[in-house]
């Protein structure tokens, strides 16, 4: 099997339509994207069951065009930004409700190379 190259800051659409799936599927829990040098290398997503809504499951929802747009476009622009680190989308009640972005420096030079 070919290793996929992808570029810094990029998010294939495969692969953006798979994460806006996955989005899509979860009523409590996160997506989360994460980065080395720039480039997509894995994406973990958990989800959790809340007992305050237990019995209140539900099969995936079904965003407008316009929701997808906006989520991938929110999630394309703070992952673009990212070097080294994670991008967190969390998803409440089924919606999308935050992203926390967190970037770690890399320092060389200082005590040996890299943290």
């Amino acid at each position: 099997m070919a290793k996929r190259k992808i570029a810094q800051g990029e998010i294939p659409a495969d692969v953006m339509a798979e994460i806006l799936r996955m989005l899509q599927k979860i009523r409590f829990g996160e997506v989360i994207l994460t980065a080395q040098d720039g480039v997509l290398i894995q994406i973990e997503w958990s989800e959790k069951l809340r007992l305050d809504c237990w019995g209140d499951q539900r099969e995936k929802a079904d965003w407008p065009p316009g929701t997808i747009r906006c989520v991938a476009g929110h999630i394309r622009q703070e992952f673009a930004h990212l070097q080294f680190g994670r991008l967190v989308i969390v998803v409440k009640q089924g919606n999308v409700l935050q992203m926390e972005r967190t970037e770690k420096q890399r320092f060389t030079g200082m005590y040996g190379e890299g943290i």
